[in-house]
């Protein structure tokens, strides 16, 4: 339970502004923003190189949603290799199934 609250009350950075077309009311405010294959492939290929968390909405082969606080480690033949602060346990998950990802904000010191 504590780490799906890590997962729901985590700061994040903004999401990037530049989105094809608008995002639905339900879509803002605190919900993870929708991101495209190629800034979701972009933002893990960074997180695997500076070793910085991400926050992603994952849906499962059942189609449950989820969000999950992940730290990276491999990106390669579609799949992210991570460790999952979530689940507190190395997972991989398949980036088609990946919704949106968002970098975390910074402490403040």
């Amino acid at each position: 339970i504590r780490a799906g609250d890590l997962a729901s009350t985590t700061p994040r950075k903004p999401a990037p502004s530049p989105v094809p077309t608008p995002a639905p009311a339900a879509a803002r405010g605190g919900t993870l923003p929708r991101t495209t294959s190629a800034e979701t492939l972009a933002t893990m290929q960074a997180a695997v190189l500076t070793g910085e968390p991400l926050w992603i909405g994952y849906v499962n082969a059942e189609g449950a949603a989820s969000q999950r606080v992940i730290a990276p480690v491999r990106v390669e033949g579609g799949y992210v290799t991570a460790y999952d602060h979530t689940a507190d346990e190395v997972r991989t998950y398949p980036l088609h199934r990946i919704t949106g990802v968002a970098e975390l904000a910074d402490d403040p010191a």
